[in-house]
């Protein structure tokens, strides 16, 4: 079993602060090699888990040691996805002396080099502060011996390949190199040609949903987008959604509209600071808000195992940020319902969606719905039937607003 190559705090924390019974497929194929001490490309779909595969086995090699030199560097693309490494590693480091820390733009500089001065053990970064502290050698990367480069598809997109670059080159006397995506670009590809040449894969399956996340595709008019999105809400009483758009402003201004109809909403962009970020982002982890109203920023890694349902309120511009928008759903193998809004306008997008060959075409569904609006009231009609049944028929108008019954915990 997997669990018995741990030390013992290790298993500990296995047991009694992760509650892991049983460990995923992408754990179970990399622990091993990771342990071994190979440099791995792991290549997984989104939720599966290549979080703990690579923080078990290296936390598991550094216990014991001193404080200075740094010994773990994890690079991560955006500051969300850094604090939940940050959390996984500091619950897996509860039984031993190990200190953990993350350097992401938004926070003090000042603070984070008197810490860093202080002496870590495992540093969680985003590479454009990490850059920052090489460049004014507030950090010292030269005793770095396991670098873990994670969502490296989104470094590259996010063109994050020169701090990248630094950084490899600051930790030229490392030991180990892991990198983790969701796929495998020419980008990728090249950059293990220059900096891991001598590495491990391991791919489990290629870039689609889930199985068990339920899709459905909507087309409907722009002035019924948010009358029908209001309904869904309601007749789903969804009680945990992420609502994704495009663009930062729709995010702002479909965010705002929701809060302003007395849904419990917050809204997450990229354009707000890190403490609105978090701020928002644990008012849905915490269930004081019901509804996260984002944008890509938050489509990949984050991990709230209660979301049950996905609303692409603007479908998304790749199939590859489709998957990742709706694997924010079924985390931990539950189910979950992805939604997709578009007007004609919009079709091209899901064209970019439907254009890989690879993703089974036939699984995309359409709701069986005719959406009209009578005497401003939204009226649903299911196609080839009469109108919904009177207890699924929606009162819903202009004057609906949220009603609390509807999250009530089961």
């Amino acid at each position: 079993m997997i669990k018995n190559l741990f030390s013992l705090p290790v298993q500990k924390s296995i047991t009694e602060d992760l509650k892991i019974t049983n460990f995923t497929e992408i754990q179970e194929r990399c622990i091993p090699v990771i342990m071994e001490g190979k440099n791995l490309i792991g290549v997984s779909e989104t939720g599966s888990g290549k979080t703990l595969s690579f923080v078990l086995p290296l936390i598991d090699k550094i216990i014991g040691l001193p404080k200075r030199p740094t010994r773990i560097l994890i690079i991560t693309p955006t500051k969300e996805l850094s604090e939940q490494i940050l959390a996984v590693v500091k619950k897996v480091c509860r039984h031993t002396n190990l200190i953990s820390m993350s350097l992401y733009g938004g926070n003090s500089f000042d603070s984070q080099t008197k810490d860093l001065k202080n002496g870590v053990h495992i540093v969680v970064a985003c590479p454009g502060r990490l850059k920052d502290h090489i460049e004014k050698e507030t950090i010292d990367l030269s005793g770095i011996e396991y670098l873990v480069l994670d969502e490296a598809d989104q470094l590259m997109d996010m063109g994050f390949l020169p701090a990248l670059t630094v950084a490899l080159n600051a930790t030229v006397k490392r030991k180990q190199t892991l990198l983790f995506s969701a796929t495998v670009s020419p980008e990728i590809e090249e950059l293990v040609r220059d900096f891991m040449p001598e590495s491990t894969k391991v791919q489990l399956h290629e870039t689609k949903p889930k199985e068990i996340i339920s899709e459905n595709f909507c087309p409907i008019s722009p002035e019924l987008k948010y009358p029908f999105l209001r309904f869904l809400l309601k007749h789903k009483k969804i009680k945990a959604c992420l609502i994704f758009t495009r663009t930062k402003d729709e995010a702002n201004a479909l965010g705002a509209q929701l809060v302003l109809d007395n849904y419990h909403a917050v809204t997450l962009q990229g354009d707000m600071t890190t403490h609105q970020r978090k701020k928002a982002l644990d008012a849905l982890k915490q269930k004081s808000a019901h509804i996260l109203v984002a944008t890509d920023v938050v489509s990949r890694g984050i991990d709230i195992p209660h979301v049950t349902h996905v609303i692409n309120f603007t479908p998304s511009e790749s199939l590859e940020a489709y998957v990742h928008r709706i694997g924010r759903t079924a985390r931990h193998d539950k189910a979950g319902e992805a939604i997709t809004l578009f007007t004609k306008d919009e079709e091209y997008l899901l064209a970019k969606i439907f254009k890989d060959k690879k993703y089974p075409v036939t699984k995309f569904k359409e709701f069986n719905y005719q959406l009209k609006i009578e005497k401003k009231k939204l009226v649903i009609i299911k196609e080839k039937e009469k109108n919904l049944e009177s207890d699924d028929q929606s009162d819903f108008d202009s004057s609906y607003v949220y009603d609390p019954k509807d999250y009530d915990e089961e």
